[in-house]
C-alpha cells in the first residue's frame, strides 16, 4: 500500500483556503475540490497535498481525517482527539439534512506552499461551481473505481495519480516518496 503521512494542520488550512475562496458549502464540494488538487499535485510534484487518506465512498473520494474534523465540528466532540482539537476552526450547521461548513479563522498561509496554492487555486477554478452530481461524475475516476471494485475503502495514491496523467517517471517517484514517508511511520 502506498502511504503518506497525513499533514493535520495543512489539511485544516488547505480546506479553510477552499472555503474563503467558495464560501460556506457542503462536505461534498470540499472534499472533491481537496481531492482535485491532491491529484493535479501528485502529477505534479510527485507528491501529495495533504497526505490524507482518501476513502472511496458512494458519492467519491472523502478525505478521512478531514471527515473526522468536519463531524467534531458539527457534533462539538470526536473519539479522536486530534480532530476535536482541530475542529473549532470550522462551524457547521443544517440546510434541511446537508450539512454546510463555514470557516470560523482565516487559512494559515505559511502552512501552504507555493505549489500547495497554486493546485488548490486551479481546483477551485476548475470544480467550485460544479454541481453536486458533476462532482461525483468526476470523481468516479479510475482510482476511485479500482478501490471500489476491489472493496477497498482506502484509495491508492498510485492510482489517484494515474488517475490524473501522471508519466511512468512521475509514478516511479511517487512510489519512491510513499516507501520513504512510510518508512517513518513505524
Amino acid at each position: 500500500m502506498f502511504e503518506f503521512i497525513t499533514d493535520k494542520d495543512k489539511a485544516v488550512h488547505a480546506a479553510l483556503y477552499v472555503l474563503q475562496q467558495v464560501g460556506i458549502s457542503d462536505y461534498h464540494k470540499v472534499f472533491k475540490i481537496l481531492y482535485f488538487a491532491e491529484q493535479l499535485h501528485l502529477k505534479s510534484y510527485g507528491r501529495p497535498l495533504t497526505g490524507d487518506s482518501y476513502q472511496a465512498m458512494r458519492f467519491g473520494p472523502v478525505p478521512s481525517f478531514l471527515y473526522d474534523v468536519f463531524k467534531a465540528a458539527e457534533k462539538g466532540n470526536s473519539p479522536f482527539d486530534e480532530a476535536t482539537a482541530r475542529s473549532g476552526a470550522f462551524k457547521v450547521s443544517r440546510q434541511g439534512n446537508t450539512p454546510m461548513v463555514t470557516g470560523v479563522i482565516e487559512p494559515d498561509m505559511d502552512e501552504l506552499s507555493e505549489s500547495d496554492l497554486e493546485v488548490l487555486t486551479i481546483s477551485v477554478a476548475e470544480n467550485g461551481k460544479l454541481k453536486f452530481k458533476e462532482l461525483v461524475e468526476k470523481s468516479h475516476d479510475t482510482a476511485w473505481d479500482k478501490a471500489e471494485k476491489n472493496e477497498d475503502i482506502e484509495m491508492s495514491y498510485l492510482d489517484m495519480a494515474r488517475a490524473a496523467g501522471a508519466s511512468e517517471e512521475m509514478l516511479s517517484y511517487i512510489s519512491m516518496q510513499s516507501e520513504n514517508s512510510s518508512s517513518r511511520l513505524t
